[in-house]
Order: C-alpha cells, then structure tokens, then sequence
C-alpha cells in the first residue's frame, strides 16, 4: 500500500476507482432505492444488447459478506447488473468509492439530484436521438461528478500529506538539536569534573580533560609525576605546560 493510501486509510479519507469488474462480484443490496435509476429498463437493455457493456459506469463500494468473503456492493446501476446478468455480459465498468454504511443512502440522494432524472415525465417523449443525448448527459454527469469528488479528496490528502512530512521534517531537526545539546552537556560535564593531577598515569588523557594542552607538554607533566614530583599548584602546571587552559579546569593536586 502507498505512503498516500496509508494515511489516507487512517484519517478516514476515501479515493475513487475506474475500471472493469467481473458480474459475479456484484452484489445488490435490498435496501436499494426504488426510483434511483429512472432511465426506460428497454432503453438500457437495447444498449447492453448493442454496446455488450454499459455506457454509464455502475458506482459501487467494497463490503465483507457473511462468509468473509470480499464483494462489491452496487450503490447505482442495480437495473444495469440485472440485464447484464440476462444478456450473458460478464464485465462491466464501475466507479468504486469506499463508503460507509451509513454514507450510502446521503450519496445516493445527492446523485439523484446531480442526475436530474424523471423519466416517468419524459421517457414516453424521448425519440431515439434524443434518448442519445440522455445518455451522453447522463456519462458526462456522472464524469464530472467523480473527477470533483477524487479531486477534492486528492488535495485534501496531498494537504495531509505535506504537513506530516513537515512534522516529520521538524521532529528530525529536533532530535539533531538534542543530539548536540546532550554531546555538549556530555563533554562539558566531563571536563569540569576535576583532575587529580598528581594521579594522572597517560599523557593523551590529561590532554583529553584540560582544554587547550598539547600532547607534548601532557608528556612532560607526566613524567614529573613518574619521578615522584607532586605538582602543589597551577603556576607548576603552567610553568611545563603553558598550552592548558589550566584556570579553567578544577584540579585536586592531592
């Protein structure tokens, strides 16, 4: 699954998909609307019959059924499937859109108003050019239709998409901006702990712990040391190794 269908999975957000679909994973629910489809049954018939596919695109949605299997539920275009069946058509173009139970009955009312059909008035008036027009309006509406609702929905998840990469961009600079605090605090936490000089065994590690010294004089220190000398003061310090920053180092000289 894409980084886009992934979140848009997890907000809630749903996309729409165009293409055929096989008859038998159809299914038409018993609360299907009456008066959905209001276009002449004889004038869907011929053009299946003719066209061995529908001109209008079927709208369906994923459902689960009983058995646990996956199906798809038809939300507009029962009479379509119907014929199909009869006819021996077996594939058929749908528009599918992830829809709520309860989504279903305010999208099928809202398509019913896009579409403006009342063929109970016209159809008996319809010639068969003017039937034509019908259905090419009807395909155009429903076209029209699907392209504003996928692209609302795209934008709203490109929207999403960009301020969770921000965040993500933001949580990354605050973990580099804490990563170089707590390796300042770690090293300035090592060199104020104090130094006792007169115990110090290696060079490279006293020129670790006092800002600024040179290896070389850390060399000479320690040597001292080795010969039995114990440093009292920073003055001795400076006087053989005045690379230190040794007044900014707490030494124990016991």
């Amino acid at each position: 699954m894409s980084h886009s269908n992934r979140i848009s999975k997890h907000l809630g957000l749903h996309q729409t998909h165009q293409g055929q679909i096989h008859i038998d994973y159809l299914t038409v629910p018993e609360t299907y609307p009456k008066d959905l489809f209001c276009t002449s049954p004889q004038l869907i018939r011929e053009d299946l019959d003719k066209y061995k596919t529908n001109l209008i695109p079927l709208i369906i949605r994923p459902v689960t059924t009983p058995e646990g299997d996956r199906a798809y539920e038809v939300v507009f275009g029962k009479e379509v499937v119907e014929f199909a069946r009869e006819l021996g058509i077996n594939q058929l173009w749908a528009s599918r859109i992830e829809l709520e139970d309860e989504e279903v009955l305010t999208f099928q009312e809202r398509l019913k108003s896009i579409l403006q059909i009342n063929s109970q008035n016209s159809s008996s008036h319809l010639q068969t050019s003017e039937r034509s027009n019908l259905i090419d309006h009807n395909s155009q509406s429903f076209m029209t239709l699907f392209n504003e609702l996928q692209k609302s929905l795209n934008d709203q998840i490109k929207l999403i998409i960009d301020k969770l990469e921000k965040i993500a961009q933001e949580l990354d600079e605050l973990k580099t901006n804490f990563a170089e605090l707590e390796q300042r605090v770690s090293k300035k936490t090592k060199f104020d702990s104090p130094v006792s000089i007169n115990r110090c065994k290696k060079a490279e590690n006293l020129a670790k712990r006092v800002l600024g010294l040179k290896v070389e004089e850390a060399e000479k220190i320690i040597q001292q040391i080795q010969k039995g000398r114990k440093f009292k003061s920073a003055d001795e310090l400076k006087a053989i190794a005045p690379s230190g920053r040794w007044d900014e180092v707490s030494i124990v000289f016991r």
